[in-house]
């Protein structure tokens, strides 16, 4: 596995306001609207639960945070910090911490007995529930012994409960920092020492001010390129509706509206059920043309439709999920490069395999549509959003409770974030299994996330407890519509079979 490359620190000590180094850089766009969308019951951060095999005697917290401390030049993200332009009149930079604690960001928690699933649940729902401090780097680790009452794994196992602030890392980025911290074998690698840290002291507000002044000097052919590939974007969609190619391809705000899309609380609902990689990829290969992201949106809907059913909440239209999409190779480089699809969930359609049917052709519309708008134009519109404005908006919008009195644009997220395909260490322990969570906002306060690790796909789901309360219910759905599915592909594998039997059965009677 590739490592990130270790930061060049290129900063000086000297008086308060006047650092000058070369890797004091500003934010982009779409990270700075990650911050200013912020609010108390919406923290902006990812995280992860991560399950290792027993090395608790031979791997203890005290020697994690060896390796912690050990490896940090390998990321930049461990040590940097975000400085903001005074009244938000500019973007946020990203800036050494001189006053970097690692004990800050490290917390050990041990799990009285029995030490259960549900147990380091409760943990990671905390920690998720909790906004990250902004004057600290962005991210928090939390080591959690005790697991001795999780009877699937062997006796003294651990977890790491992982928070990255979604402005540091996207999905695929919170991977690469771990890149850091994990081996690929279980007897490690040799680390090169990282030169001497040399942050100077925070940038003050002149020297803020100066480069927003410098920056702005910028920004109008910076709008007027922004604003072409906006409309480019409309363009885009607007021959493509024009035309009557988008096939009926479902727009924002047209999904109905469910419990998931209320004002949400602070308060988070966290779990997840891990399926063999292999079983979903053999569903895949008994559906012409389906991809393993097709199957695993079929299983969401059909875990969907059995919760909502069971409350009697069941729309007559089909739910809506918007999947991002990262564009990464086909944008500007950086750390969070997304577009993104909307996926008819096809909830209403009692059979499996018809519902399968319909989500792989909403699927297959919805990238025709992505590519009409523009890979970029997701990321490029995040340029012209007015940053003073933009959080005190936020702020108004969750005060108020705003999302009660109109349509959702879509009922909930569903991101897909491929995991390592190789086993991994930390210390020499195996990792078992990776769970992953994102944030959610007003209006929309369930997302899944698909992470792949090895050999099992897990399906994580991250809620404002007051939408989702009973979780295990929805995690019980959806465990049973992998079952149904898998049935179901079988079963009209085995029909087909008989059917091609029975024709050459017949061709071979006539020939004679």
């Amino acid at each position: 596995m590739a490592l990130p490359a270790p930061p060049e620190n290129g900063y000086s000590h000297g008086t308060r306001g006047t650092v000058a180094n070369k890797n004091m850089h500003q934010l982009d766009s779409l990270d700075s609207a990650f911050l200013y969308l912020e609010t108390a019951n919406s923290p902006m951060h990812i995280g992860s639960v991560q399950i290792y095999e027993g090395r608790t005697e031979e791997f203890d917290f005290d020697r994690y945070r060896a390796m912690v401390a050990e490896r940090m030049h390998l990321s930049p993200v461990f040590t940097r910090r975000i400085v903001h332009v005074p009244l938000h009149l500019g973007r946020p930079y990203w800036v050494e911490d001189p006053n970097f604690d690692l004990e800050a960001h490290l917390e050990h928690v041990a799990l009285p007995g029995p030490g259960s699933w549900r147990q380091l649940r409760d943990v990671a729902e905390e920690r998720f529930s909790i906004p990250m401090d902004p004057h600290r780097p962005l991210w928090s680790l939390t080591f959690v012994e005790g697991l001795d009452g999780i009877p699937e794994l062997p006796a003294g196992s651990f977890a790491v409960v992982s928070k990255i602030h979604h402005a540091a890392a996207d999905g695929m980025g919170s991977v690469d920092l771990f890149s850091a911290l994990w081996d690929e074998e279980p007897e490690g690698r040799e680390i090169q020492p990282g030169g001497p840290r040399s942050a100077g002291n925070l940038p003050g507000r002149i020297n803020l001010l100066a480069r927003t002044v410098a920056h702005l000097a910028r920004q109008p052919a910076a709008i007027v390129k922004t604003t072409s590939a906006v409309v480019r974007g409309g363009w885009g969609l607007g021959r493509e509706m024009l035309t009557g190619e988008h096939h009926g391809h479902r727009l924002l705000f047209t999904a109905p509206k469910t419990r998931f899309n209320e004002p949400i609380i602070a308060q988070r609902s966290f779990g997840g059920v891990s399926f063999p990689l292999n079983g979903i990829k053999a569903i895949k290969n008994r559906v012409p043309a389906a991809t393993v992201n097709d199957v695993v949106l079929a299983i969401c809907s059909g875990g969907l439709r059995s919760y909502l059913g069971a409350q009697e909440e069941l729309p007559d239209m089909p739910l809506i999920a918007m999947a991002p999409i990262s564009v990464r190779d086909q944008v500007d480089s950086g750390l969070n490069r997304v577009s993104a699809m909307l996926v008819d969930l096809a909830t209403d359609e009692p059979d499996v395999l018809s519902r399968m049917k319909q989500i792989q052709e909403s699927t297959q519309e919805s990238k025709a549509y992505a590519k009409a708008i523009g890979a970029g134009t997701l990321t490029d519109s995040t340029q012209v959003l007015p940053f003073s404005l933009a959080n005190g908006a936020a702020k108004f919008y969750s005060r108020m409770k705003i999302a009660r009195y109109h349509k959702p644009p879509f009922n909930l997220v569903i991101t897909n974030v491929p995991g390592p395909r190789s086993q991994l260490y930390l210390g020499g322990a195996r990792m078992l299994n990776l769970f992953g969570m994102a944030p959610v906002i007003d209006g929309l306060g369930v997302i899944m996330v698909i992470t792949s690790y090895a050999t099992h796909l897990t399906i994580s789901v991250n809620a404002s407890r007051n939408v989702l309360p009973d979780l295990d219910s929805l995690l019980g759905g959806i465990r049973a519509s992998y079952r149904e599915l898998s049935r179901a592909v079988a079963g009209r594998q085995r029909v087909d079979k008989q059917a091609r039997k029975k024709r050459r059965d017949s061709t071979g009677r006539r020939s004679s």
